[in-house]
């Protein structure tokens, strides 16, 4: 067999898809923290995955092509962020809209499996 044939077979088209997992629209509210500075800015998802999310953020800060961060989502059952409940991401995309949004892609740094349990309120 050569090189050829053996590329063309492990060239499935999963591999051309953009993305791992399968994003379902939502819209969740959220706490961003930007790591460098420690500050907070809300926002909403726009959508989200086991492997990260679209997120709309309104604020004076604005976030940066890989810039860490950590994400808090709104939940009902424990309504103080705390540290040990923050994801850990990486901002992947960011989309600058003209009122003064941003709209971000991130990277979780985990599969987020426990998402779909929480008591999560809807953003306004």
């Amino acid at each position: 067999m050569s090189t050829h044939d053996r590329v063309t077979e492990l060239k499935p088209d999963a591999l051309n898809e953009r993305r791992a997992f399968s994003r379902t629209e939502c819209c969740i509210a959220i706490k961003l923290r930007q790591s460098a500075n420690a500050l907070y800015t809300s926002g909403r998802t726009t959508d989200l995955s086991m492997s990260g999310a679209g997120i709309e953020i309104v604020g004076p800060r604005p976030a940066h092509e890989g810039q860490r961060i950590a994400i808090a989502f709104e939940n009902l059952r424990c309504p103080v962020t705390r540290a040990a409940r923050m994801i850990g991401a990486q901002i992947v995309r960011v989309e600058p809209q003209r009122d003064g949004r941003q709209r971000i892609g991130v990277r979780f740094d985990a599969l987020q499996l426990g998402l779909e349990g929480l008591e999560l309120p809807q953003a306004a």
